[in-house]
């Protein structure tokens, strides 16, 4: 008798699997599963009644990414007719809804579910989720053997911590959680906070409202605006972009080549840095002219160690237009007709903006339960994360965008692919042995923080600054991002460090070896002897070698090593480019 399929070498047995959120990051899992797995389910949840995540949740007035358009794609699916340099979040979120229609990703995705539990079943090896539908009102149970977390960090409004925000009985309205139905034409309005919200937002409704406050506690870096000229794509420059992909890649590429030059600007003390700072805090002198409180509008901490914000010098101009006050202070309670600010004024207004940002404690917002621990209590002691995708003591559960992750240097889609890929080497190993559970060991986090700690010594996230590493809260915690640049990540992140891992199995750990056939025996059209070569094309076997290779090395002319030309003293026309948010030289 023959021997079964079932019992070759590396078998693959079926495997369920829950992905919470359907973001840029459940969207892009969901596409790796399908392309390289076939023995295997997804469930997709989303509390949102649509998706895209952060891009379906921010709707408030100019409301547009900070990373140019181009580069804001999955790296294998560009977007050639995007309509300008930075695209509202309307069009972003079509994007992605256009991705999951092209590539057939629907059917996994189940909106309007929230997860309200996670339960680790150790005797069975599976995880029970409970979620509500919020169009039945109805408890969905279900179960996997592999959960992800892709809930991100930035789906949870911060709210002022002051007193009184109930007793307001205006209209109350918070960046992230925007009602896009009200009307502020002829409002007092007030805004809360001088981040990347609060800088699109009030150059937005200026025009419109009656008198706009603004409370700026403390200053952020700003960057020039890119010219109107080059801010919107023509339908010729769009039309050469569908039609000459080659141009596509071309600009896409010199991004991408330019933001990871530069990654030295976040290191304390060096060349990059030092020039960032005298070039923006001269060209905002410049712009705010005689302002009296020009003073007050320049950071004393270091350039990134907030996030920078692109096309800020309209923000600036708005901020001396005759209908905007700037109050210099922070606010310390509210009142039925307004806000009362540290400096005892008091500031009435018809609506409150609250462009304060988010909780990005990395707290779940759900239980999530394994050998009598849950996640919330965990984590609300101390993160115990690992490299933007691990937890430690839960089984088979990563996170995606989790801590840690590299989201200053280069767009998160780049990480969020690398997380993906991780992710599923995992899945790939769980369906090919008998493995009843993969859990990262607490002993680990532990190391893999302490190196983080001592290299963000220095790095500028550790600078006196609130941001969104440390909670908004200065010494607050150890920052989460990742302590290197994008490229220092995707290396990183390459080849999972299988002894971080601690993994059970379902007996005999060898059994993954069947009876002796190989896979490749029983694919007819396989190539039996595929290993017969002209010429050595293996994987070099050391990792130094793998990189460059995979880096392209040779590829490109010799550049000069972290540095930058358009950072450099020369440089006086700041409307043809800029650093970026996330570290990107626009205008090239």
């Amino acid at each position: 008798m023959d021997p079964a399929k079932e019992d070759a070498i590396y078998n693959e047995r079926f495997v369920r699997i829950i992905c919470i959120g359907a973001g840029a990051s459940g969207i892009c899992l969901a596409y790796k599963l399908k392309r390289s797995f076939v023995n295997f389910s997804l469930v997709v949840y989303d509390k949102n009644p649509e998706v895209g995540g952060t891009w379906y949740e921010n709707r408030y007035p100019g409301c547009a990414c900070d990373v140019p358009s181009h580069n804001y794609t999955y790296s294998f699916d560009p977007k050639p007719d995007w309509s300008s340099v930075y695209p509202g979040s309307k069009e972003i979120r079509s994007y992605f809804e256009d991705f999951i229609s092209r590539h057939q990703l629907g059917h996994f995705i189940h909106t309007s579910h929230l997860v309200e539990s996670a339960n680790w079943d150790e005797g069975k090896g599976e995880w029970e989720v409970k979620a509500r539908n919020f169009e039945t009102g109805q408890i969905v149970k279900s179960t996997c053997d592999i959960l992800i977390h892709a809930t991100g960090y930035l789906n949870k409004p911060a709210w002022p911590s002051v007193t009184g925000l109930d007793d307001f009985k205006g209209i109350k309205l918070h960046s992230a959680n925007y009602d896009d139905t009200v009307d502020l034409k002829d409002r007092n309005v007030l805004i809360i906070g001088s981040g990347s919200s609060a800088v699109q937002i009030l150059p937005a409704i200026q025009p419109i409202v009656r008198k706009a406050k603004i409370i700026i506690r403390t200053p952020s870096w700003v960057l020039p605006d890119i010219s109107t000229e080059t801010s919107v794509f023509t339908p010729d420059k769009i039309e050469e972009l569908v039609n000459k992909p080659e141009l596509l890649m071309a600009l896409r590429q010199e991004n991408e080549r330019t933001m990871n030059s530069i990654f030295t600007v976040y290191v304390k003390n060096t060349v990059l840095q030092n020039q960032a700072r005298g070039l923006l805090e001269s060209a905002t002198k410049d712009i705010l002219g005689q302002y009296d409180m020009v003073d007050k509008l320049i950071p004393e901490f270091s350039v990134g160690c907030k996030r920078v914000i692109p096309s800020g010098f309209r923000f600036l101009r708005t901020l001396k237009e005759s209908n905007v006050d700037v109050i210099h202070s922070s606010a310390s309670s509210f009142t039925k007709s307004g806000c009362v600010t540290e400096d005892g004024q008091h500031h009435q207004a018809d609506v409150v903006i609250c462009a304060t940002g988010f909780d990005t404690s990395y707290v779940p917002r759900y239980p999530v339960i394994a050998s009598g621990l849950n996640w919330q209590t965990e984590w609300s002691r101390s993160i115990m994360g690992y490299m933007g995708v691990g937890v430690a003591s839960f089984p088979n559960t990563f996170t995606m965008l989790g801590p840690y992750t590299p989201v200053t240097n280069g767009p998160a889609l780049i990480a969020i692919e690398a997380q993906a890929d991780y992710i599923c080497s995992f899945i790939d190993r769980y369906q090919t042995e008998p493995i009843h559970s993969i859990s990262l060991r607490p002993s680990i986090c532990e190391e893999f923080k302490e190196q983080v700690a001592k290299a963000m010594e220095t790095l500028v996230w550790t600078d006196n600054c609130r941001n969104s590493h440390n909670n908004h809260q200065i010494g607050g915690r150890l920052p989460t991002n990742w302590p290197g640049s994008t490229l220092h990540y995707l290396e990183a992140m390459r080849e999972p460090r299988w002894d971080d891992w601690d993994i059970q199995y379902r007996g005999n750990r060898f059994a993954w070896m069947g009876n002796g056939i190989s896979q490749t025996e029983w694919d007819p059209t396989a190539d039996l002897a595929y290993y017969i070569r002209e010429r050595d094309d293996s994987p070099h076997s050391g990792r130094k070698a793998r990189n460059l290779a995979i880096a392209k090395t040779g590829s490109q002319p010799a550049r000069e090593l972290h540095r930058q030309a358009k950072l450099g003293p020369a440089r006086n026309e700041l409307s043809t480019g800029s650093i970026t948010a996330s570290g990107k030289i626009n205008g090239v």
